[in-house]
């Protein structure tokens, strides 16, 4: 009993120091130094060593070599969890006696403190260098890169726990940019939320860098433009966006008044002097008591442009106390769709602005289990007719003849089964999602299930599209375990290549193990869709053209009223549609039918799932079909949802009642091609879908008007003592959302272009829960005096509401004595007809 066990604590102590071996080599393998006299290597993390979790971050690696013309691959690893790791991989070449500089694009989710670059030939690691960041970034900070020469002056656009003076308890931190740190790569330059471009001349950025600044812009994020001294250097550059033109360099006596109005804040009474740009073209936000401009503010897409006429890095402006927290507030009262996108900048989805239709969509093969159960069983009741058969004729020894012949059969059966099964192979299911938005551009989303019949690695690869992996959404990121020994991962995850074929490497631990991939690029076409909708008496009409190179199948316009089929589009082809007025049988149980525009309980997704029918479309018949419904709703749905924040008007529950789109498959696609280690994916199923927002016309043809919830959105105005509306707009009050009813807030809608209407029909919409806290109040035009209405209901004689250039005014009130009172932006309907129609 005694040698037994002292045999066992040996074995445990064997297993003990084996184990803890292992995990020395495998820490000393992931981050060892391979020094080789041919090649010398310095690795640069971040942006002057700052570093952080969850977003794209460069890491450059200088490398001179000192030998012959190489070819190979620079690597690096970079922590997921503590089990798994991606692997970041470029190939690349260094002609003899040359130096050169390669970025990585490197994403990490759980603290890493060291990282090492390898070059690898042939799959062997011959040289490596490491590094560790200066310093470590939060995570749930908002990044924000300065191009200045003097960065340090803009710090106080840094908020930390410590200085949250709006407690929004978000955080900002600003990195410093220069025309040769500048990303080049989207998915790093998506990281940031935020650019403030102050003395450096853009046009130092390579054509790359230009044209990445230009897709970042577009999909909503926000550049702050400075002025001041240096206004010239970036002018000419942003004129295209901006449509500003620099008139004259002047003095402000006090800039610090002109931006505390801005913000509704009572004026501190210090004066701060500084050199100002004036720019004609657009009217200011904000003038100083002079009446000279100090911001401007221009779209770009989804973007936001803020000019400023001081320098962004005006050291003795940016001491102030209001500047701590001035853009926050900012932006947050001008623009909080923008401002949302930008805040959760760096997530591959956020990165996109896109959400992508049938990702993680299961993958369906035909099951070959009733052939082989047939064969299987066909086999012993082949060989029991025989055997009946041989012992009626007394020949029963023949038996030792057929049923090894039986048997054979059967195994060839087998074989020849398994040999032409779809399981053999890997399979995809590929479901691209072409979203057209306001300003006609096209962004194709595409989305990829994928698996393989062999567990172990597998390298997937598309022609120039960079391929991504579904993330993490947690970061590992504690500072209290800093202190703490943390585990090495040991497992490959995904394995990123560039620099050639773009591909994406994964580890299947088990044979069939589904992956989902991602990808977004532009469209692979030229033209867009054309058209336009508007309403009559009779219902809802619209054209559309076919704009595109693409023959456009039968289609769908498709609004939250109802749905009407439109018939296959060629090349420049036009269909003219059309949805009669129509009553629900059942309001609470509504239906939607084909050709049906129901202007009560509307519900575009309700309408989507009712539009889409099964249209499956097997490829090269192979790929089982499934189901297609729910696959072409989910693609729609998804369109309509990046559509909406494209808009940015996400937040808007009825928003959705003024959106029109046209669905419509290309017939003559041709699905991407994807690899699988380095060979085409044949068996793959193939779903696309084109989604393309049309506008709706403020008028109709015959001088019908009809505006729905969520085509006119209110500014909010300030009073003067007697409650009445003055010309002012309050600088912040177009975009926000809630209201204090302590301040009687009042709106203003400006119906442009249906000046001389007579309006049919009027209703304030609200929350029903709002509408026992508040009192609706609409002015009347022509009397000059607030009449108290009923919220969501018809207004009676609205046309005393209108005056002569479109604009009604609309008045909220509370007898609650609730300080926290509020109410959301109110939105309306309307009806009328106005006399000078197109016909």
């Amino acid at each position: 009993m005694r040698d037994w066990m002292k045999r066992t604590v040996i074995l445990l102590l064997a297993v003990c120091m084996l184990s803890a071996c292992a995990a020395g080599l495998a820490e000393e393998s992931m981050h060892r130094e391979i020094r080789n006299d041919s090649f010398d290597m310095e690795v640069l993390i971040g942006y002057d060593g700052a570093m952080t979790y969850g977003k794209a971050m460069p890491v450059r690696v200088r490398i001179r070599n000192f030998g012959e013309d190489f070819e190979g691959v620079l690597g690096m690893n970079a922590y997921i969890s503590q089990k798994e790791y991606d692997r970041f991989e470029m190939n690349v070449a260094v002609p003899a006696g040359s130096a050169r500089e390669f970025e990585l694009s490197v994403s990490v989710y759980a603290r890493q403190e060291q990282f090492t670059a390898e070059i690898v030939k042939d799959g062997e690691v011959i040289c490596s260098a490491s590094a560790k960041p200066a310093r470590l970034v939060n995570p749930g900070a908002m990044l924000i890169g300065v191009l200045s020469t003097r960065p340090q002056n803009m710090n106080n656009l840094n908020i930390d726990r410590e200085n949250d003076v709006l407690a929004r308890y978000e955080m900002w931190q600003t990195v410093q940019l220069t025309p040769e740190n500048f990303p080049e790569s989207e998915g790093v330059l998506s990281s940031f939320g935020m650019l403030v471009l102050d003395d450096i001349d853009p046009s130092l950025l390579s054509e790359k860098q230009q044209g990445l600044l230009d897709t970042w812009l577009r999909s909503g994020r926000v550049l702050v433009c400075g002025g001041g001294a240096n206004a010239a250097r970036n002018s000419a550059f942003l004129n295209r966006y901006t449509g500003l033109k620099l008139e004259e360099i002047t003095t402000s006596e006090n800039l610090l008044e002109g931006l505390e109005e801005l913000l509704n804040r009572s004026v501190s009474g210090r004066k701060v002097k500084g050199t100002i740009a004036q720019y004609s073209g657009v009217e200011p936000l904000a003038r100083d008591p002079e009446g000279h401009g100090l911001i401007w503010r221009t779209a770009a897409g989804g973007g936001r442009i803020y000019t400023t006429a001081f320098e962004a890095g005006d050291p003795k402006l940016n001491s102030e106390s209001l500047m701590h927290y001035f853009w926050q507030q900012l932006l947050v009262d001008q623009d909080q769709g923008v401002y949302s996108t930008m805040m959760y900048s760096g997530s591959d989805y956020a990165s996109s602005a896109a959400v992508y239709g049938g990702w993680n969509t299961p993958i369906h093969a035909k099951s070959l289990l009733l052939p082989g159960l047939l064969i299987t069983a066909g086999m012993p009741a082949l060989g029991c007719v025989l055997w009946l058969i041989l012992k009626k004729r007394d020949k029963r020894q023949g038996m030792w003849i057929i049923l090894p012949v039986i048997a054979v059969l059967c195994s060839a059966g087998i074989l020849l089964l398994a040999g032409k099964a779809e399981t053999n192979r890997p399979m995809a299911v590929i479901t691209e999602n072409l979203i057209q938005d306001e300003s006609g551009t096209i962004r194709n989303c595409v989305g990829i299930s994928v698996a393989a019949p062999e567990f172990g690695r597998h390298k997937y690869s598309t022609a120039g599209e960079d391929l991504k992996v579904e993330t993490y959404d947690y970061v590992d990121y504690d500072e209290e375990e800093d202190e703490k020994k943390r585990t090495e991962p040991d497992r490959l995850r995904t394995c990123y290549t560039t620099g050639g074929e773009n591909a994406v490497t994964v580890d299947d631990e088990v044979p069939w193990e589904q992956h989902s991939l991602s990808a977004i690029s532009a469209a692979q076409f030229r033209g867009q869709v054309e058209g336009e909708v508007w309403m009559e008496d009779d219902g809802l009409h619209g054209e559309i053209v076919n704009g595109t190179e693409l023959h456009l199948g039968a289609g769908r316009l498709i609004t939250s009223y109802g749905w009407q089929k439109v018939p296959a589009l060629a090349p420049g082809e036009k269909a003219e549609i059309f949805l009669a007025k129509k009553t629900f049988t059942d309001p609470k149980n509504p239906r939607y039918e084909e050709n049906g525009l129901y202007l009560e309980n509307p519900s575009l997704y309700s309408v989507i799932n009712n539009a889409v029918e099964l249209d499956a479309t097997r490829e090269n018949g192979t790929a089982e079909d499934y189901t297609d419904r729910d696959l072409a709703s989910s693609m729609i749905s998804n369109a309509s949802d990046a559509l909406k924040r494209i808009r940015g008007n996400l937040s808007y529950g009825s928003y959705e009642s003024s959106m029109f789109l046209y669905c419509a498959k290309p017939d003559d696609a041709v699905p991407m091609e994807l690899k699988a280690d380095g060979k085409p994916v044949e068996q793959k199923a193939y779903k696309i879908m084109l989604t393309a927002d049309l506008p709706f016309a403020t008028v109709g043809r015959t001088g019908v008007v009809f505006r729905s919830a969520g085509m006119d959105m209110p500014e909010r105005v300030e009073t003067d003592i007697n409650l009445m509306p003055t010309d002012a707009a309050m600088p912040n009050g177009k975009n926000i959302y809630y209201h204090s009813l302590n301040e009687v807030p009042t709106f203003r809608f400006a119906l442009d272009g249906i000046e001389g209407i007579q309006i049919k029909s009027l209703q304030v919409l609200m929350d029903s829960y709002y509408t026992t806290q508040a009192r609706l109040y609409i002015l009347n035009v022509k009397t000059r005096e607030w009449e108290e209405n009923k919220m969501n209901a018809d207004v009676k004689d609205p046309d005393r509401y209108l005056d002569g250039e479109g604009r009604i005014y609309i008045q909220f009130r509370s007898d609650s004595q609730d300080m926290y009172a509020d109410i959301p932006t109110p939105l309306i309907n309307l009806e009328g007809r106005v006399d000078h129609a197109e016909n």
